[in-house]
């Protein structure tokens, strides 16, 4: 039941944490649509409505944050922690965007980040030695993403890049590594996400050998 509601609650919309009507929300997100539409450029729901005086800031943040703290407790890397540790947690992460066909995480490269998938899916993939592509896993929305990079000095073993719009939680290891190295249930979550995701690798890369 617990996962259920963790499911539940982090596909909740920025909207469902904000004291405001739909046809608030509605007006905002007409308006997103027309400054994407006539500018190219995209505002957050949330931005708009602080510029439209509907809400503070101070509304705002708190807003993010608990959608911040329900889209951590979907993700099974967390989902053992309570509220307040989640709220602790929360503080290390921002959200990041990209649109569709975007590569955010290259293979080889130096990266000390792990991200949580907020909206959207990801592919996962390795460039063989001709630089094709091989493909691993499709990931969405809950998943963590990089965290094989804690354990392999941060170098990337996979590219990953968005199928659509996608909306991202990120971190930087060096602020996580209480909750992977001081808390066991943590620890254990994170270490099967990795044994996972390897044994997925492992049967890939021995498929095109």
């Amino acid at each position: 039941m617990a996962e259920e509601d963790n499911k539940q609650d982090k596909n909740k919309k920025l909207g469902s944490y904000l004291v405001v009507s739909r046809g608030v929300i509605n007006n905002a997100v007409e308006s997103q649509i027309s400054s994407y539409t006539t500018k190219g450029t995209y505002k957050p729901i949330g931005e708009i409505l602080v510029e439209q005086g509907v809400i503070s800031k101070e509304e705002l943040e708190n807003s993010l944050r608990n959608q911040r703290i329900a889209r951590l407790a979907g993700c099974p890397v967390f989902a053992s922690l309570s509220r307040s540790e989640l709220g602790s947690l929360c503080k290390n992460f921002t959200e990041v965007q990209y649109g569709p066909d975007e590569t955010f995480i290259m293979q080889g490269e130096d990266d000390p980040t792990l991200y949580v998938i907020a909206t959207g899916q990801v592919e996962v993939f390795r460039l063989d030695n001709t630089g094709e592509e091989i493909p691993i896993a499709i990931v969405g929305e809950g998943e963590p993403i990089g965290e094989m990079g804690y354990f392999s000095g941060e170098k990337r073993s996979a590219c990953v890049r968005t199928l659509e719009p996608c909306l991202l939680l990120r971190a930087e290891y060096k602020n996580l590594t209480r909750y992977f190295e001081g808390v066991p249930r943590v620890a254990h979550a994170f270490m099967q996400v990795i044994n996972h995701r390897k044994q997925e690798l492992d049967k890939i890369t021995s498929i095109n050998e």
